[in-house]
């Protein structure tokens, strides 16, 4: 996901940077964002976690993970600067602000050493159109998450959507509405409007008024975008009386909209967002959190427990190439038929290289309650590359 993007200038001189001597520990760079805007998506909580219990059973061929972690804050230019400081100290992956304009030159100045960017959470297409070739996403890219939402929509009857876009958040906000309409057409149904918004938006009046011009009444709104903004979205649907469905991306998984049904259990029953992982109550997910809680590690929502997927997929990584160099590693994620994982059962790189082929959940609610709607890789998925 994005919510905001920046212009940066790309350092140029990556290829040039003298490489560092590996240690005998596993360490891993995290110039992530533990602080402000961004900081919701930032996977140290999970990964911390999980490198702890790997280091409680003897670490990965006698090798313990050390997680270096500094906070970057929602500036990319001190993001850059950490990664040549964790690049010089060893580390074998960097995980960093999850968003294009971040890790594009994050990518290219560790290019230099042989490191790859893994990402746990990024969902952007940008990442995989081959401006760089050291990057791996843990997650599937948004056209999936996308198609997984309408392909379930499709199932419940939804014929006439309406698309809310906005420039606001990259190719996030703007085209995943539209592989959702694309979805919903090539299973017969419609598209009646698209309208743009901004981000963030608290009234949502005059896109409301304009679905009531309509001819036709939608039966479900899609748009992918943050919260608190699409819990006062649906809010201000019910109360103008649209009854419509109303469909997004991973940026609905945040344990805030939960709390919209607090004073109505019924308001989210009609709202579903295809995400990364399953976070429904008795799901996998739910299960390391409540492994973190005890061991006082709490984990918070879906973003940070995806990190635990990264220190388990370098694990394996290490594990099958006997050490810690950054190419061996990458060249063993990618090679891999399955890879185990913590909040799915397992993902690989074998096909896609830059992301994870894993199953696309549907989340959605009864009773107030998150539910598993559907969990499945897409039969259709938009053309995007």
């Amino acid at each position: 996901m994005k919510p905001f993007l920046k212009k940066i200038s790309i350092p140029i001189f990556a290829s040039f940077l003298a490489l560092p001597v590996y240690a005998d520990t596993i360490k891993v760079g995290f110039p992530v964002p533990l602080t402000g805007e961004y900081a919701p998506y930032a996977e140290i909580q999970g990964a911390k976690c999980m490198a702890e219990i790997i280091n409680n059973k003897g670490g990965v061929n006698g090798k313990k993970f050390e997680l270096l972690v500094q906070d970057t804050g929602t500036d990319t230019q001190t993001a850059i600067s950490l990664t040549e400081k964790f690049l010089d100290q060893g580390v074998v992956a960097i995980g960093t602000i999850p968003f294009s304009d971040t890790m594009i030159p994050v990518a290219q100045i560790a290019a230099g050493y042989g490191v790859t960017i893994l990402q746990a959470q990024s969902t952007q297409v940008e990442m995989h159109t081959g401006i760089v070739d050291n990057f791996i996403s843990n997650v599937s890219p948004d056209p999936f998450t996308a198609a997984a939402a309408a392909e379930y929509a499709l199932s419940e009857g939804v014929k006439n959507v309406v698309l809310l876009t906005s420039d606001d958040g990259g190719s996030w906000s703007a085209k995943t509405p539209l592989w959702f309409g694309e979805v919903i057409e090539n299973g017969g149904g419609k598209v009646l409007s698209k309208m743009n918004f901004s981000i963030p938006t608290s009234d949502w009046s005059p896109q409301i008024a304009e679905m009531k011009k309509l001819t036709s009444s939608p039966d479900a709104v899609y748009i992918s975008s943050i919260m608190p903004d699409v819990g006062v979205l649906v809010r201000q649907m019910k109360a103008a009386g649209i009854d419509a469905w109303v469909f997004g991306s991973d940026g609905l998984d945040d344990p805030s909209l939960d709390s919209v049904a607090d004073s109505d259990k019924s308001i989210l029953d009609k709202v579903a967002f295809g995400t990364l992982a399953p976070s429904q109550p008795g799901s996998a997910m739910q299960e390391f959190q409540a492994e973190c809680k005890a061991l006082g590690m709490p984990v918070d929502g879906m973003f940070p427990a995806l990190g635990a997927d990264v220190i388990m997929a370098l694990a394996y990584a290490v594990e099958k190439t006997g050490g810690t160099d950054p190419v061996a590693i990458r060249e063993a994620l990618r090679s891999a038929d399955s890879i185990p994982v913590r909040t799915v059962e397992s993902v690989s790189f074998k096909n896609n290289k830059s992301h994870a082929e894993r199953t696309v959940p549907v989340i959605g609610f009864k009773n107030g309650v998150r539910v598993l709607l559907s969990n499945a890789i897409p039969s259709f998925v938009p053309n995007w590359k």
